[in-house]
């Protein structure tokens, strides 16, 4: 699928004298699924709120419309129990969860709860912030799942996200974000083998200098 989904030119963002993107680069494509990775504090979180109208850049341009930003349950506007959210948004799977509480889940069920909010809401840009965290493997792979079936609606996918395994297995392109500079791959370039652990744990090390 052609087009341009989301792409961001020359984005840069300070607090105070942390300079966490310096002139960024990036576009994601509808149809694909595309990954944001690097170390804690290198702007992911950052960049996708800037993209999703959360934040203001310090410079730089973003083209992207009708976006939807997904970085944990506790920034969904929702509350009460889960019956209610089933009742408010039509969410068959929160009937898994029946009546109980909000304060008396776990994390892992906070975590799907939220995402099932985020992929049933129709938009044409999905980020999300950390989706795998606290799921158990067989809900990880169903969310793994769900996202390539968004991907093949032709929503672009976008997720940031330590877990490089999942990223290996999923994403079709991946971004590498480091000292406020951005680097990005697809599992084209990456020819035979695609992206395994080893080659992202290579990329994820390497300096990326300035454009």
């Amino acid at each position: 699928m052609s087009g341009v989904g989301l792409a961001v030119s020359g984005l840069s963002k300070a607090y105070g004298r942390n300079a966490v993107l310096r002139g960024v680069d990036l576009t994601f494509s509808p149809g694909r699924i595309g990954a944001l990775v690097g170390p804690n504090g290198a702007g992911k979180t950052t960049l996708f709120r800037i993209a999703a109208g959360l934040q203001r850049a310090d410079a730089g341009e973003v083209g992207a419309t009708a976006v939807l930003y997904y970085g944990g349950f506790d920034v969904l506007p929702l509350r009460g129990t889960v019956n209610g959210l089933r009742r408010a948004l039509g969410l068959a799977e929160a009937r898994l969860l029946g009546e109980r509480r909000m304060k008396g889940l776990s994390r892992g069920e906070l975590q799907r709860a939220g995402l099932d909010v985020a992929l049933d809401l129709r938009c044409r840009i999905l980020l999300l912030d950390e989706p795998w965290t606290a799921l158990e493997p067989d809900v990880r792979d169903e969310l793994s799942s769900r996202l390539r079936a968004r991907a093949d609606e032709g929503t672009t996918v976008v997720v940031s996200s330590h877990e490089l395994d999942e990223v290996a297995r999923v994403a079709d392109d991946i971004a590498f974000l480091r000292g406020g500079r951005a680097t990005m791959k697809s599992r084209e370039e990456m020819g035979e083998g695609g992206f395994d652990r080893a080659r992202l744990m290579a990329l994820f090390r390497e300096e990326i200098p300035a454009g």
